[in-house]
């Protein structure tokens, strides 16, 4: 976030947080289509009025995640990308995560394989209880065929 002390700036900050509090209301309430909206919002407000602040980050791995949720991959595979090296940054492996799934998920499987291996390095023991039920025998299978090859 900025620290300077323009009301203009303020106002923007604020419509962007606003708007992303209530695109994670909608991603807890099971509501993807809803959140992905006020995300695409968000980004939208912080791009024209807040070129320089992280939040742009923090927005897109929101947005890829409720956009994953709504299994619309090229789209999130795009936002993922976009947050990913501020997410390493922060030792945050959502972006990571959301990307080696939805490469996964359209087939990329090697492509997949060095963002599933970033958010595993940050989660550690528990990497395979944040990736999907539908996908985490295929992922394990494919790591592990990685690995000994």
């Amino acid at each position: 976030m900025h620290t300077d002390m323009n009301p203009l700036l303020d106002d923007v900050e604020s419509q962007v947080l606003d708007l992303a509090n209530q695109a994670i209301g909608h991603q807890v309430n099971g509501e993807p289509r809803q959140a992905a909206q006020h995300w695409a919002r968000a980004i939208a407000l912080a791009d024209t009025g807040m070129d320089e602040d992280e939040i742009r980050y923090w927005l897109r791995s929101g947005l890829a995640e409720a956009l994953y949720q709504l299994g619309d991959d090229d789209a999130c595979i795009a936002a993922a990308r976009e947050a990913r090296a501020w997410c390493l940054q922060q030792q945050t492996p959502l972006a990571s995560l959301l990307l080696g799934q939805s490469l996964f998920r359209r087939g990329h499987a090697e492509a997949a394989l060095e963002a599933l291996r970033e958010a595993q390095s940050m989660i550690g023991s528990r990497f395979f209880e944040a990736i999907d039920s539908e996908h985490r025998d295929g992922i394990a299978q494919l790591m592990a065929q990685t690995r000994a090859a």
